[in-house]
């Protein structure tokens, strides 16, 4: 371990690496607290020939590397295993923005840029920058490819990998690929770029990337609508997309259980109604036509008159009993606030509540097998684990539920010991409905052994293969996806 140090300490990084493990903490835990880990060192490489430079001595010596961007996965992908001593990559000081081209809609940046620094950098050019998530002010761009994140713009924009142009990696041995490019149109051979979107590491570090800008619109208007059912809601939807086919920013599923446990847990929280909505709805529309926000001599534009007329008839077909269109943007941040704070309002009630244990499911279904998805589950978990409690939400405008899944202080892990037998029973139906058991969050360590059973047979064994080509001596975040 002494030559480690030494020879750590001669790779001349701007930031010295990190070996006191009193330091380590933030960077050996995951963001939910399930997963603890070690590491040898943490590093801070603050260029691509330092991040070459660490990998060509790690893949030599064959030390296990752990790439972190903000550590706010859900998988345990960014943290490293027990009694590994690893080295963790940390991109936090790759954070500079190389360029900004308006011409070509297009931002090239540093894999270490956190997004809603993304978001002011873009907005002050009146350019906008889709990807839009709960963990936007601690998450960074690397981190969102290397899962290619999702959030709640994917209806209209795509996930991560719909907005990459091009990427800068550097490989298991130190080479570094350069496929940075703001080109829509490039058609030479296999995209390599692709490899590494969703790859969680596993096949080398993303060290700057080339995104797509769109127009910032003119205007975006958000409802909150109760529609009761999911049944109801999935209609509607189609309803926005026949009337509004280009305009849906965001369409969120938030059922009562989501606003109980919202009111539980988010201070001075304002309900968007007098009660807690039975199947709430937050809907996000944009225009991208300065003529739609002109208002008339009532105050009213052509935009909200749209609106209006989309929930005036889903009001007379039944679909919804009760809306409110946000009058201001104080109004819309509160509603946001409360969804984007999902993830944290669950952190806080698991720690209120007797459950030992919450399983998180992050699934992805076709949008018409929801309602009957939602019903055979209710029905296996009631039926098979008394005392427990489902918390679901998610982005209904593009199938992806997150379906949680709070124990029943059974011990050894809150389930009476079946915590792997209902995520793998949860599984089986979610495949039965031609869905996938990972929409968003990606693998990680969660759900490797659910990949082996899942996944395609050949499917599976090309990406071992490509694991192998690329990472021969499997240093590169190891024992993440794969069994």
């Amino acid at each position: 371990m002494n030559n480690i140090k030494k020879d750590l300490e001669k790779l001349n990084l701007k930031i010295n690496p990190i070996f006191n493990q009193s330091e380590h903490e933030k960077y050996t835990n995951d963001w939910r607290g399930q997963y603890i880990g070690n590491a040898f060192a943490v590093l801070k490489p603050s260029n691509s020939i330092e991040v070459s430079n660490i990998l060509k001595y790690a893949n030599t010596n064959k030390i296990p590397i752990v790439p972190q961007g903000g550590n706010t996965g859900l998988c345990g992908g960014a943290t490293p295993i027990k009694n590994s001593n690893s080295l963790i990559v940390s991109t936090e000081k790759l954070n500079k923005i190389i360029s900004l081209e308006k011409n070509s809609n297009s931002i090239t940046l540093e894999s270490g840029v956190i997004l809603s620094d993304i978001h002011k950098k873009v907005e002050e050019l009146n350019l906008f920058f889709p990807l839009n998530l709960g963990a936007k002010g601690s998450c960074m761009i690397g981190g969102n490819l290397s899962t290619n994140a999702g959030g709640i713009n994917v209806l209209k924009y795509g996930t991560t990998r719909d907005l990459c142009l091009g990427l800068e990696v550097v490989l298991p041995n130190g080479e570094i690929l350069k496929l940075l490019s703001n080109l829509k149109k490039d058609n030479t051979g296999y995209d390599l770029k692709n490899l590494f979107i969703g790859a969680e590491g596993t096949l080398g570090i993303i060290t700057a990337a080339t995104f797509k800008l769109f127009p910032l619109p003119k205007a975006i208007l958000t409802t909150f609508v109760e529609s009761n059912t999911i049944s109801n809601a999935v209609n509607l939807l189609n309803i926005f997309q026949k009337e509004l086919p280009y305009s849906i920013e965001a369409f969120e599923l938030t059922p009562r259980v989501f606003w109980e446990v919202a009111s539980n847990n988010i201070d001075n929280i304002s309900l968007p109604f007098n009660k807690i909505p039975e199947m709430g709805l937050l809907i996000d529309i944009s225009t991208s036509s300065i003529t739609d926000t002109i208002a008339d001599s009532t105050g009213s534009n052509p935009l909200n008159e749209k609106l209006e007329k989309i929930l005036s008839i889903a009001h007379e077909k039944g679909l919804i009993s009760d809306a409110i269109i946000c009058k201001n943007e104080s109004e819309r941040n509160q509603l946001w606030h409360i969804r984007e704070s999902a993830a944290e309002s669950e952190k806080k009630e698991l720690k209120k509540s007797s459950a030992i244990k919450c399983l998180k499911h992050d699934i992805s279904l076709p949008i018409k097998n929801i309602e009957k998805f939602h019903i055979e589950a209710q029905k296996m978990i009631k039926s098979s684990f008394t005392g427990t409690r489902t918390i679901y939400f998610g982005h209904l405008g593009d199938g992806n539920l997150h379906y949680n899944i709070f124990g029943n202080d059974k011990l050894p892990d809150g389930f009476g010991g079946k915590s792997l037998e209902i995520t793998d029973k949860l599984y089986e139906i979610v495949k039965s409905f031609d869905g996938s058991f990972s929409a968003e969050h990606g693998i990680g360590q969660l759900r490797k052994k659910s990949l082996i059973l899942h996944k395609d047979p050949v499917a599976y064994s090309l990406m071992k293969m490509i694991k192998k080509q690329f990472d021969p001596n499997n240093i590169m975040n190891p024992e993440k996806i794969f069994v």
